[in-house]
């Protein structure tokens, strides 16, 4: 799920927070990966483009699905992304991999036009989106689909508004002035449907649907409180906020997010939040 934006975002330090947690938000993120799918429905033989496809979990999942005779590229801006993602092995009986490292900003398509373009939370960065849409389209077939999903509203998701508000509240009780991170920015960037329509029409894209759905994950694949709390202040808007804290103050919020975490347990004591997705589809005229 690495985005497209720019190759020194996702490089370093910042790669390997993603690649440590990286098994546990495979499964926390499986539901949305099977209602992405379910909207892609993919066909055997079909060429497929998987936009900002991380370590390659959905690239894989295309390649089975079409088929040895299908083809199947991951695209994604990190190199080291792309580098775990061909470490894993092929399955027998899937379409080959390619792996391309590349902005969809400058890509330059090979002219092999694609059947479907999908992705997984790999599109809400892009430095222009407009221009990355239109490569998009560009290098899909007349008829071609376009199926991606995209984050809502953060406080539309338990998932990123239950630690962060806990965070925030209990450093508005210390004292601890902070910046919090814009609701409707970065990762959130295409929460709006309408803007959504707006971009991906201008783009040369048409039939353009946006389908709210609600689903419930397991926080990191299925963790304690304890270790929840850890995985808030490592990834999303959470660590934004922990980055600003001393030693003391991030252990309060620490304290807090885990408190208020007990309050989400499922199956297992694990926590299980509520988040809000956009199944975006559309048609290459």
């Amino acid at each position: 799920m690495a985005t497209t934006s720019g190759e020194d975002a996702w490089a370093g330090e910042r790669v390997a927070r993603w690649l440590m947690w990286a098994a546990g938000l495979e499964r926390q993120l499986a539901p949305v990966a099977d209602a992405l799918f379910a909207a892609a429905a993919l066909r055997p033989g079909e060429r497929v483009l998987d936009v900002g496809c991380g370590t390659g979990s959905t690239t894989r999942r295309a390649a089975g699905e079409v088929g040895p005779n299908g083809r199947v590229v991951g695209l994604d801006v990190s190199a080291e992304m792309l580098a775990a993602a061909a470490a894993e092995p092929e399955r027998d009986g899937a379409a080959p991999l390619e792996w391309v490292a590349a902005d969809v900003v400058t890509w330059q398509p090979d002219g092999r036009a694609f059947d479907v373009v999908l992705s997984r939370f790999g599109v809400m960065f892009f430095s222009d989106p407009a221009a990355a849409f239109t490569r998009m389209s560009t290098a899909t077939r007349p008829g071609g689909r376009l199926a991606m999903a995209v984050w809502a509203r953060r406080d539309e998701s338990e998932l990123f508004a239950v630690p962060l508000h806990a965070a925030l509240g209990e450093l508005s009780r210390r004292g601890v002035p902070v910046q919090a991170p814009p609701a409707d920015d970065g990762p959130f960037s295409l929460h709006d449907p309408a803007t959504v329509t707006a971009l991906l029409t201008a783009a040369g894209w048409s039939h353009v649907q946006c389908t709210p759905h609600r689903l419930v994950l397991p926080f990191g694949g299925g963790l304690d409180p304890a270790s929840a709390a850890v995985a808030a202040l490592d990834l999303g808007p959470t660590r934004l906020v922990a980055a600003q804290l001393d030693a003391d103050d991030r252990a309060a919020v620490t304290t807090a997010i885990v408190t208020t975490l007990t309050r989400y347990l499922g199956a297992g004591g694990h926590v299980h939040l509520g988040a809000r997705i956009l199944l975006v589809t559309a048609i290459r005229p």
